[in-house]
């Protein structure tokens, strides 16, 4: 069949031609409009659960909130694990659902499964929300903003009424975050003695409050001719006309609220706060959309910002509009690759040009890679595929391996038509692209089936991996088609009426000393046997003694620092200390911006309590030596600070470590039991041994204890002698500290609660709640230390969950590149010098867990991989013997790539072991060419199998094999020079494997297995060819 596509391109060059062009001129539309994101989607389907719990410490909303919605959650259908954590205030609970699972869909379940309990929930817990749907890097932009014309709260009223709705308009804005001071609210200070002296209640109060803020319908009039609504309102209500509300009070003398209270807009409690560039400010955290294309989606939001610019300058606002911006590492990603293509290609066409000498016999070859790559591009845009850093770096990878195809082609026709004088050219052109059809068809389906171990990759390493795989694949397929179909018709078209270019005398030098060294070689089969069989062993146990990674760090020009303070630090502690800290970060020279999240904003994804915050530190410009030195500074200058627990991460790392363990650090430890305090001490434990395990870094606990509690604990028989109701105390301690919202005032951009609360000077020291006044049911006042028992404790600032368990974390991030041995050697330690009491069991998580897994997968893989490759080998060359000659290469390619990893560190990252995979296949490209010639030769052309055509099969095979092979290993140079380097992380390591094998797999090719064919092959015995099925059609 390929035969007659062949002839029938040949003689419709015209029309392929057109066709080609038509191809690629939809390809750069495609491009144009395409996704951009920084990596494909790798969080799997995941639902987040957040519950405001006002009021409420760790281990009530553990009890309360918590434990009830993961019992729910638990029994839904496709959970696959849910993890919680209860902080003051606030449920999070993050569910997990297999691989493949639906994203839209698994919202519905949990919601389906929220609707159940939500009702039992105590009163004053509010309606469970489920978070937005975000991409898998979750965080688009970051935005500061300061000023000093306007105080905090108006900064935050600003951003919180005007610019947050404004930028939520964007398209693929998921949600918006605001740190930073807190939402506005009126505050009706209570006087104690004046509710006392004029018998009012706290239910007095709240019920005035109410009624002058309670909104309520008027329907409508309805006339002969016109319905007229009727819109009741109370007006403008400011503190003046609340002030002005009457309090029921019995038939007495009208009493006002501003008898007993003072009134006044202020900030409300604050949960968290924020320090721009090391001065107090309000921070605006943006998300982008499950899908959304993150570099347009970004530019949208700047274009937004660039409109509010005049209006946020009147107002005296400083913006500072990317303290974290992931399209950086986007923009700085395509701009390195597009220059490695470009490169790449230059090269690619250098050498084309050398051996062909001709511009239009290299311009045949070389369309073949714009082609192939738009091509391979405009299936992964109809497949719903972003262009992210991972699709580019296959097609990177794939650039020298695009061409080979049509230079083997190329090359066939070109020989052909020096061999011959006159003649039809129309049929010497396709006979010959037909001759060499089968081989590369072949080569190709091998490198598929290469590749395929790759692209069936699940869990993390799939979602990274399984794209890069599949755009390589396309790209390869897409290769074939165009060498098929585009490259004999463009050498009809520019060759019929042509005489090539006699070969360069350079390559006719080299062949003969070729030729003279492979007749020595001939002579001694068994030796090169030898030399093969302890190539293979050699490098064997080269990839066992190497050290593992799963990916490496990123260089994205961003770090995230988790910095503690002591258990109980005030949100004023952090903020002061904090500003130092930010001072300090921005006198390292690397240093661009810094910003500092305190606490937890308001529906925020993370529930840290006050000692517990996240800085971001945008670096300037540098290379990879550039960030190291910076991280470095950034360590130091974190352990001049000894009263701060703190780590250090690349954002992506930051995402990455928390998909797989629930952490952010790239190790994690979890204790599970149900006794806290035991957890706690098996955790610290844990901790003092792994800091001793070399490489140990940023060793935290996750949930120390040692918050101050103060404890009120009603007494019912003093609370009765007292007449003093459960409803009344916890009206006085809500009103104490926290406030009681009573009512709400709607504005026509916003609204504002209108809380009951005791006066600053009352709240000051939290002892003096025992003065607290609580009425009771005869209308005299008791202090509540009279009706409770009043302790201050030691608690914990929040309870985690897994898997239905209390649990406590132990935290770290190696600095080591061996992830997998740290992570041995830790094992280890904790094995041999922690004890677990019964009932208490531990769970290994991170990076150097899933670089195990990942390992064992694609060893699994490609062991059927192997399977399948061999079969299709035997059917293709008629029998075993010319398979394992194909195959012969592989200890060659392995040695190759083994010593690049070797002589660039020794750490088998992921996309490392990705990359010997894909060698084995571009390595047994030049063996199905050589063995394939030869069969040819003897089948085809009658030529005696003997010393003379081996000699003469791998002469006539110099050219194409040395072509691909520096096609591809110049096309995958620029990528290996630049492996570290922001965007080449992951697929630098695997250009260097195989960079390396293709070197020493083209010198086996070249010198070692033509004496093995001419000793071994399934012509050595009989001399005549075997029948082969014509797998190629």
């Amino acid at each position: 069949m390929l035969d007659r596509v062949v002839r029938w391109c040949v003689g419709n060059a015209w029309l392929v031609l057109g066709l080609a062009a038509i191809l690629l001129t939809y390809g750069i539309v495609v491009v144009e409009r395409a996704r951009y994101d920084v990596f494909p989607e790798f969080v799997p389907a995941q639902v987040t659960v957040q519950t405001e719990s006002p009021g409420l410490v760790a281990e009530q909303v553990e009890a309360l909130v918590t434990r009830p919605l993961e019992n729910a959650i638990n029994g839904a259908n496709g959970v696959e694990t849910v993890r919680s954590e209860s902080a003051q205030g606030l449920s999070i609970i993050r569910v997990t659902f297999k691989e493949g699972s639906d994203p839209l869909r698994v919202r519905q379940v949990v919601a389906e499964a929220l609707v159940r309990v939500s009702g039992q929930l105590p009163s004053g817990v509010a309606t469970p929300a489920l978070s937005p749907l975000t991409s898998s890097t979750m965080d688009m932009l970051k935005i500061g903003l300061v000023s000093d014309r306007l105080d905090q709260r108006q900064l935050r009223a600003f951003a919180e009424w005007t610019l947050k709705p404004r930028l939520l308009a964007t398209r693929g804005v998921a949600g918006a975050v605001i740190y930073g001071s807190a939402e506005s609210r009126f505050e009706v200070r209570l006087r104690p003695e004046a509710l006392v002296a004029r018998q009012i209640s706290l239910a007095d109060v709240s019920a005035a409050v109410s009624a002058l803020t309670t909104v309520r319908g008027g329907g409508f009039a309805e006339t002969a001719n016109q319905r007229i609504l009727i819109r009741p309102t109370n007006g403008r209500i400011d503190a003046s006309t609340l002030g002005d509300a009457l309090i029921a009070s019995g038939g007495g003398p009208a009493i006002r609220l501003r008898d007993v209270a003072d009134i006044t807009l202020v900030a409300g409690p604050q949960m968290g706060d924020a320090l721009i560039m090391g001065r107090p400010g309000v921070l605006v955290s943006l998300f982008s959309q499950y899908g959304a294309n993150t570099l347009e989606a970004t530019r949208a939001v700047e274009r937004t910002l660039e409109d509010l610019r005049p209006s946020l300058a009147a107002q005296g606002v400083q913006v500072y509009p990317a303290l974290h911006r992931p399209a950086n590492f986007i923009e700085t990603a395509l701009h390195g690759m597009s220059i490695d293509l470009a490169v790449g290609a230059a090269m690619i066409g250098f050498i084309l040009m050398a051996f062909l000498r001709d511009m239009r016999i290299a311009l045949i070859a070389f369309l073949a890679i714009p082609l192939s790559l738009i091509a391979a591009l405009i299936v992964l845009d109809l497949l719903g595929q972003t262009i992210n850093t991972m699709t580019l770096g296959g097609l990177t990878v794939a650039l020298g391996v695009v061409v080979d195809d049509a230079v083997v082609d190329v090359e066939n026709i070109v020989r052909r038509l020096r061999g011959t004088q006159g003649g039809d050219r129309r049929a010497i052109i396709a006979a010959a692209s037909v001759e060499v059809r089968a081989p590369v068809v072949y080569a190709t389906y091998v490198l598929a089936l290469t590749i395929a171990p790759i692209l069936f990759l699940t869990g993390l390493q799939g979602a990274f991996f399984s794209p890069l795989a599949l755009a390589i694949l396309l790209a390869v397929l897409a290769s074939l088609a165009v060498a098929i179909t585009l490259t004999p018709a463009l050498a009809f078209l520019l060759l019929s009426r042509t005489t090539p270019h006699d070969e360069p005398a350079l390559l006719a030098r080299a062949k003969a000393w070729h030729r003279n060294y492979l007749t020595r070689i001939c002579g001694g089969p068994k030796l090169v046997l030898g030399v093969t069989a302890i190539t293979g062993i050699v490098g064997v146990i080269g990839l066992l003694v190497f050290g593992g990674e799963l990916l490496p760090a990123f260089r994205e020009g961003h770090y995230v620092l988790k910095v503690n303070g002591p258990p109980g630090a005030s949100i004023g502690w952090m903020r002061e200390t904090g500003t130092r800290l930010s001072r300090d970060l921005l006198a390292i020279p690397g240093v661009a911006t810094v910003e500092q999240q305190i606490g937890r904003a308001e529906a925020g994804e993370d529930p840290f309590p006050p000692n517990q915050s996240e800085m971001h530190v945008e670096l300037k410009s540098g290379g990879a030596r550039s960030q190291e030195a910076t991280l470095a500074a950034i360590r130091r200058t974190l352990s001049n600070y000894p009263s701060l627990q703190s780590e250090t991460l690349t954002f992506l790392g930051d995402r990455i470590g928390e998909s797989l363990s629930g952490e952010t650090a790239q190790f994690a430890v979890s204790i599970y039991g149900a006794d806290l305090d035991t957890l706690d001490r098996v955790a610290t434990e844990v901790a003092a041994v792994v800091a001793k395990v070399p490489g140990a870094a940023d060793v935290r606990v996750k949930s120390p204890p040692g918050t101050p509690v103060l404890t009120i604990e009603l007494d019912p028989a003093r609370m009765a002698a007292h007449g003093v109701t459960p409803a009344d105390a916890n009206d006085a301690i809500e009103i104490a500290n926290q406030g009681h919202v009573a009512g709400q005032v709607a504005e026509a951009d916003r609204v504002t609660d209108v809380a009951l609360i005791l006066p600053p000077e009352l709240r000051r020291d939290p002892e003096s709640v025992r003065d607290i006044l609580v009425r009771s049911m005869d209308g005299s006042s008791v202090r509540l230390g009279d009706v409770a028992r009043i302790n201050l404790e030691e608690g914990r600032s929040s309870v985690n969950r897994g898997g239905g368990q209390r649990r406590q974390v132990v935290t770290l991030n190696p600095t080591r590149s061996d992830v997998a041995g740290f992570g041995r050697d830790a094992r280890a330690a904790i094995a041999a010098n922690v004890k677990l009491p019964v009932g208490v069991t531990l769970a290994y998580s991170g990076v150097a867990e899933g670089q195990a897994a990942a390992t064992r997968q694609v060893m699994f893989n490609v062991a059927i991989a192997a399977v399948a490759i061999v079969g299709l080998l035997v059917l293709a060359f008629g029998g075993l013997r010319s398979a394992a000659l194909i195959l012969a290469g592989t200890p060659f390619a392995l040695m190759g790539g083994v010593v690049a990893v070797g002589l660039t560190g020794g750490v088998l990252s992921l996309g490392a072991l990705v990359g010997f995979v894909t060698l084995f296949g571009i390595a047994a490209r030049n063996a199905i060419l050589l063995v394939s010639h030869l069969d040819h030769l003897v089948g085809e052309e009658g030529e005696a199998f003997g010393i003379a055509t081996v000699l003469r099969a791998a002469e006539e095979r110099v050219t194409p094999i040395l072509m691909t092979a520096l096609v591809t290993a110049l096309g995958l140079l620029p990528l290996a020079l630049e492996s570290g380097q922001a965007g080449r992380e992951v697929q630098g390591p695997m250009a260097l494997v195989i960079l390396g094998g293709l070197i020493t797999s083209t010198i086996m090719s070249l010198l070692f297995l033509p004496a093995l064919i001419l000793r071994f092959g399934k012509h050595a015995r009989t001399g005549q060819p075997l029948p082969a099925p014509d797998l190629a059609s």
